[in-house]
Parts: C-alpha cells; structure tokens; sequence
C-alpha cells in the first residue's frame, strides 16, 4: 500500500513539473524532479507523461543520423538517378557551367576563365556528380574531374550512364576522357548496367579521393587519344559507346 501511494504521489510530481514547464514556455531539469523525490527510476518510467521531455527522447543520435546519410548518398541507384538539385542539396560546392554541365563535388574552382569573366576550365574533386546536358542526357560520378568547353576528364572509379548503360572504372587510376558525345576508358572498366556496379564501389565512394595520386592533369589522356583536327578519327577510338 505504501508502494502504490508513493507511487502515485511521484506520478503526480513529474505530471506537475511538465504542466510548471509548459506554463512557464521552460525547459524541465531533471534537478527538479530529484529535489521532489522523483529518482532516476521514476524519471524514466513517466517520461512520455511530458511533452517538454519526450521531444529530447525522439530525436535520433547524431551518429544514426550520419549512418543512414551515408547509406542513402552511397547508394548507386540514388547517385545515377538524381537530379542536379538532388546533388546541390547533398554537395558543400555547385556550379552550372553553361552551356552543358552541372557540376556537384566536395570542391570545385575555376582554373581559367575566357574574356568575358566565364569559366574556360573547371577542377572538381571529392564526391564528384556531373549532368551533362546533350540531347542524350548523360550522368557521371568520380572523385575528381578536370571540365573544359569540349572535354571531360574523370577519374576516381568513375561510373557514367547514359539510357540504360553504365561504364564503371574498376580502379582509382582509371580515367574517362569525354570528347564531345565520345567516351575514351583509360584503365580498367567494364560496361555493366546500374544494377550490376561492383557492389565495393560505394565504399570507394564514401572515401573519397586517392590521397596517393597525383592532382589530375590533361596529360592523364595520351596524346594519340586526342584527334588532331586535320586528321580522321582512328578506328575504335570513339569506343566504348554508351
């Protein structure tokens, strides 16, 4: 019987202290609960009874929070599929480089710039996203990228899709020299479907750039890879197409 009426008499105390901290648009410390009486135990057991503290209860832990962020940008179905708003929301840097590309990453800076003040070549590096906007839309991702009027160069287990293909760089040297509508694979790839990306891929992903490579250069493309403009294309070079 005493059980029950000290009990009852706790309920009371803590039902009371949420009513003074909402009146009083104050938060309720857990000091006024043990100067009453109210122990730990007691605290705990009549905690959803307040409003003012079960908000605190439902929010989730900070690292749970960064778990599931880091499950959802990893994911290649999402990071393929998404628009360039999708990637500016989860990107610390954007850029829309006019007339074709949409650039998303970790960091971006403008190595040169034409006449007018408009940009001539674009670096990005870490967590690179890149929409480009041909009539065939075509979507990329690497770690690191060197973006010119004419030229992509990608680097970093890149992935480019365009309709349902995807070329995938099996290693962080692998390089992929976009020229115009061309893709020209440097290193190891495969060409495989959204589904069928090496699941490891996302690891790469979430680590970021190559510390032991070096910055990305335009002579990471051999220079008989680059048509000269008074010759035909060799046969093969504009493979493998997407």
């Amino acid at each position: 019987m005493m059980k029950l009426i000290f009990s009852v008499g706790v309920k009371r105390r803590v039902l009371l202290g949420c009513a003074m901290a909402k009146k009083n648009d104050m938060k309720l410390s857990f000091d006024w609960l043990v100067k009453r009486g109210a122990g730990i135990g007691a605290c705990v057991l009549f905690l959803t009874n307040c409003d003012v503290l079960k908000k605190v209860t439902e929010e989730m832990p900070s690292d749970k929070k960064e778990e599931n962020k880091d499950s959802v940008t990893a994911d290649v179905g999402f990071l393929l599929t998404m628009s360039f708003a999708e990637a500016k929301a989860i990107s610390p840097k954007s850029l829309f480089f006019a007339p074709f590309y949409k650039i998303a990453a970790d960091e971006i800076t403008v190595d040169s710039k034409d006449a007018f003040g408009q940009p001539k070549r674009v670096r990005a590096k870490g967590h690179v996203f890149l929409q480009i906007d041909y009539r065939d839309e075509v979507r990329a991702l690497g770690q690191e990228a060197l973006i010119g009027a004419d030229e992509v160069i990608l680097r970093g287990k890149p992935l480019m899709k365009r309709g349902r293909s995807v070329v995938e760089g099996q290693d962080d040297s692998t390089v992929f020299y976009i020229e115009g509508t061309k893709l020209h694979a440097i290193g190891k790839h495969r060409v495989t479907s959204e589904n069928g990306v090496t699941p490891t891929w996302k690891n790469t992903w979430r680590d970021g750039p190559n510390p032991l490579l070096p910055a990305l250069s335009p002579n990471d493309v051999p220079k008989e890879m680059r048509p000269s403009p008074l010759l035909p294309l060799l046969p093969g070079m504009d493979q493998p197409k997407l």
